[in-house]
């Protein structure tokens, strides 16, 4: 990335979840494609595991989008109740199940696995730990997960991290010259919630300095 325009594009500034909007490397290509096959009602459900950041809400979105004309339910470790959400809705999206932490929520997600396919539904699931690493107290739901189909994020390679820099910079419609991006290319740890946490950062800083993002700027926060 060598010219010196600058990388802007019109967009909100909000983060922005479509399915245009995921970008699909070998990092992620496996959770994008179970998505598809939910989408599509080849599987009906499955687990998607990964870091903080790595894009398992936003592959949520993109399925909840997908069957607008269902009822879709999403809980996010809020897992009170989930049975009844359960049989309330078309689609469940359960996120961070690897934050289960009482008995009753580990039985209510045992019996509506079971209960998906008999009764045509779709659930989803998210998880930052894989399913070997999640603690669960109940056996029968680990041997349920054991048997499910996950799709692992692994921390972003070079191709995603650069796409996904530029990306974040857009939804926040902050000009950028590429420059910035191979220099923060060359810094930056290869994971998604570095990137994340770096461009917050240093997007507060520009703001209290009243400056464009530039490599000196950026190394002013690095001192």
């Amino acid at each position: 990335m060598k010219n010196s325009k600058q990388l802007y594009f019109e967009m909100p500034n909000k983060t922005s979840l479509g399915v245009e909007d995921y970008i699909v490397t070998d990092s992620n290509n496996f959770a994008f494609d179970l998505i598809a096959k939910m989408i599509k009602g080849e599987i009906n459900f499955g687990l998607i595991s990964g870091p903080p950041y790595s894009g398992k809400t936003h592959l949520s979105k993109i399925l909840i989008k997908s069957a607008s004309n269902y009822k879709s339910s999403y809980i996010d470790r809020d897992y009170q109740n989930i049975l009844d959400r359960f049989e309330a809705s078309d689609i469940l999206i359960l996120e961070n199940i690897d934050k289960v932490k009482h008995d009753k929520a580990e039985k209510d997600l045992f019996h509506i696995i079971n209960l998906v396919k008999e009764n045509n539904k779709k659930l989803l699931m998210t998880s930052r730990k894989s399913i070997s690493e999640i603690d669960l107290s109940l056996k029968d739901l680990k041997s349920r997960l054991n048997s499910t189909l996950e799709a692992k994020i692994k921390e972003p390679d070079d191709q995603l991290m650069e796409l996904i820099l530029i990306k974040i910079f857009n939804d926040k419609q902050l000009k950028i010259n590429p420059n910035v991006i191979d220099f923060l290319m060359s810094r930056l740890v290869r994971s998604y919630k570095s990137i994340n946490l770096f461009i917050e950062k240093i997007d507060k800083f520009s703001l209290e300095k009243g400056k464009k993002i530039t490599i000196p700027l950026i190394n002013d926060l690095l001192k």
